[in-house]
Order: structure tokens, then C-alpha cells, then sequence
């Protein structure tokens, strides 16, 4: 099976994350466990490539909006990978780290211990969150030097569309760290695909006068439901039009074809995925290679329940534009690293489902003993087979 940085090298197929945060700081071993066992126990039919751990910083000065929600100090990403990544039954996750929080000695421990003790080998690097700020911590290349030539390790980084949109030069960056050995990039959440068409579109044609090979831009979506979400969301630095606002949150706004009662999150999961295979029809002579992320912001359950669903939509919308026949293949994992055996009494249960994901249009084929043994259950996205 291809490792997560091959996967997110593949031009020939989509990569598929799916993103999530760690247990708060000074959580135990006990409780990090538990956080990464409940996070599975509701996102395991999802057929992932990876995941991605964030890193949250309280980023002070990056904009004069009042913070919607407190901050609180989370817990280290690269060791939370790693438990995730044994109870998920061998997927690994993209780390995200700020460069910039801490100082130079202490990020390269950090990373040499992400990389050598902890087994990561995938890492998204952000810079500082505002440049009014001094920072102590290393530069991205710095990073990238020791990531990619002392540890071995890959790197990609972070898009955004709407600073493209605003001085125009987003394509340019990308190249430059590309240069540096970025091999993928993940834009920020999007709540209007007009600046992610244009960058990608732009992207693409520099790569090409320039003779050099884009890499994947991985897509992110995060449904909203609530307004207070959909401040944290604007707060983040997303743009969100007011007609997309105006669509979620006021059934006046809604389309004809929107049944008027769907509630706010579900019109929101509806508009992202319009935008996602919007964005995919736009960008499609680019020769940019494209794959979907999808977050969740919130812990409320409609809304995380809303990530899943749209996860399985955006995913089944990027396969289908190829025009080839796809399947997920389903298998039992190793359940060695779990605290229970119960579910290995029911064994040798495997299903392929040919054309179609988990959720729309194709759940009903799926066995319901493949749904109750999810827990040890992992999700493969096939190569994408030959007609």
C-alpha cells in the first residue's frame, strides 16, 4: 500500500484528508487515547488516504476581530498523529506546525523527535500569523532544510486563495516553496470558489512557462451551521460572500430547489459541494493535480455529523469527474493496539463497492455487519481502475 506522502505525490488520483485537532495540553496517555478512539469510533466508514493533526496557536494580532471562541492550548500534534495513527489501524496524518512559536533549538527537537521517535514523516509548516510580529522560532526554508534533507521527511504547506485575490503573487509563492521541496499544498477552508479557480488556473500556467510539474492542491471545506461557527470561520481570515451567509442562515435566500427544510448546516453542505465541483469544472485544463480535505470547526454534533457527509459527497464528486470507474475497498484491520477484542470474534468480513463511497447513492449496498464492525474496519481508496 502506498505511504500518505506517495499518495499525496500521485498526480492520478485525488488525495482524500480528513482534519481534526488533538486532546487539550496535559491531557494523559489514557485521554488521548480516548480522544483519538471517539474520534474514530464516528469518522471510521470515511474512506481517508490520511488525516490532518493541526496545530492550533492563539494568533494574536492577525485580525481586529474579537476571537468568537477562547483560546485554549491543545495538545502536540506529531504525538497525537501517532496514536491516531495506531488506532486508526496504519493511517498516518499530515502534522501541522507553526514555525514561528518557538525557537529555533526547540523546533528542530521538535521535529527531530516527530520524525525519528514518533514515526511522522508528513508535516505542513505555517509561518507567523501576523508580519507585525517578531517571531523567535525558524524560517519555513529552515525548516524545510532539516525536515527534508537531515530527516528525510516531506512538507507541504498552506494556500490562501483570498490573498492571492488581494496582491496577486499566491502562484509565485507557491513555486518558490515548491523550490524549497513543498510536494503538496492545502488550501484554507473556502467559502467562495471564485480565488481558488483563479490561483490554481494561475498556478498552472506558470508551471507551465516555467517547464516545472505542479503539485496537488488539496481542497478544504468546513460546513457551518451556526452563526457563532460561521464568525470563528470569517475570524480564521475566510471569505464568505454574503449571498453564500445569506443562503445558510436565511430560508428567504434559499433556491427553489432547496427543500426549505433543511436546516442551515445541511444548505451549507449542499453550497460547498456545488463549489467543489465548480471548482473542479473551472480548473480542469490547469494540469494542476487536485484532492479534498474536509474539518470540522465545531464540536457540536449536527456540524460534525454535516463533515462526514459532506466528506463522502466531495469525494464521490472529485471521483466521478474522472469519468472511470472507482471503488473503495473495505477490510478488517489489525485491532492488536485497541483495549478491546470483542469485535475480532466476527471475522473474514470483506465488501468492495464498485462505483460508489459510503453515503449517497450507494449505502444501501453496503452489508450492515461492515457498519457494526467498524470499529476495526479500514477504508481504502483504490487506484482508480482502468474501464
Amino acid at each position: 500500500m502506498a505511504t500518505l506522502a506517495e499518495t499525496l505525490a500521485d498526480p492520478s488520483r485525488p488525495s482524500f484528508l480528513f482534519g481534526l485537532t488533538p486532546p487539550l495540553e496535559g491531557a494523559s496517555d489514557e485521554e488521548t487515547l480516548q480522544h483519538a478512539e471517539k474520534f474514530m469510533n464516528k469518522s471510521r466508514s470515511l474512506a481517508v488516504d490520511g488525516y490532518i493533526v493541526y496545530d492550533i496557536q492563539d494568533e494574536e494580532g492577525r485580525t481586529e476581530m474579537a476571537r468568537p471562541f477562547p483560546f485554549r492550548k491543545l495538545g502536540d500534534p506529531a504525538a497525537f498523529a501517532t496514536v491516531l495513527e495506531r488506532v486508526s489501524g496504519g493511517r498516518a496524518s499530515v502534522v501541522y506546525k507553526c514555525v514561528a512559536e518557538s525557537d529555533k533549538a526547540s523546533f528542530n527537537e521538535w521535529l527531530s523527535h516527530a520524525v525519528e521517535k514518533s514515526k511522522n514523516m508528513c508535516f505542513n509548516f505555517v509561518g507567523g500569523a501576523t508580519h507585525s510580529k517578531e517571531y523567535k522560532g525558524p524560517t519555513i526554508p529552515d525548516a524545510a532544510d532539516l525536515l527534508t534533507k537531515q530527516l528525510k521527511g516531506h512538507f507541504g504547506g498552506v494556500t490562501i486563495a483570498e490573498r492571492h485575490e488581494k496582491k496577486g503573487n499566491e502562484h509565485e509563492t507557491l513555486l518558490k516553496k515548491q523550490s524549497l521541496g513543498a510536494e503538496w499544498f492545502i488550501t484554507q477552508a473556502i467559502y467562495d470558489q471564485q480565488p481558488t479557480i483563479k490561483l490554481i488556473n494561475d498556478y498552472g500556467k506558470l508551471c507551465k512557462e516555467r517547464n516545472v510539474k505542479p503539485v496537488k492542491i488539496i481542497l478544504t471545506f468546513a460546513p457551518c451551521g451556526r452563526e457563532k461557527t460561521m464568525n470563528f470561520i470569517k475570524w480564521l481570515g475566510v471569505r464568505v460572500p454574503e449571498w453564500v451567509e445569506q443562503r445558510i442562515f436565511s430560508e428567504d435566500a434559499t433556491p427553489a430547489k432547496t427543500p426549505l427544510n433543511k436546516s442551515p448546516v445541511e444548505r451549507s453542505v449542499d453550497i460547498l459541494c456545488d463549489m467543489c465541483e465548480d471548482i473542479l469544472e473551472q480548473t480542469k485544463d490547469s494540469g494542476v493535480p487536485l484532492g479534498v480535505s474536509v474539518e470540522s470547526v465545531s464540536i457540536f454534533k449536527n456540524e460534525v455529523e454535516a463533515a462526514h457527509e459532506l466528506f463522502r459527497r466531495c469525494q464521490h464528486i472529485a471521483l466521478d469527474f474522472f469519468k472511470r470507474p472507482w471503488r473503495v475497498n473495505v477490510e478488517l484491520i489489525d485491532d492488536k493496539n485497541r483495549k478491546t477484542n470483542d469485535a475480532k470474534k466476527k471475522t473474514n468480513v470483506a465488501k468492495t463497492t464498485e462505483g460508489g463511497v459510503l453515503g449517497e447513492n450507494s449505502t444501501r449496498n453496503i452489508n450492515p455487519l461492515i457498519t457494526t464492525l467498524a470499529a476495526v474496519v479500514g477504508l481504502l481508496v483504490g487506484r482508480l481502475a482502468k474501464p
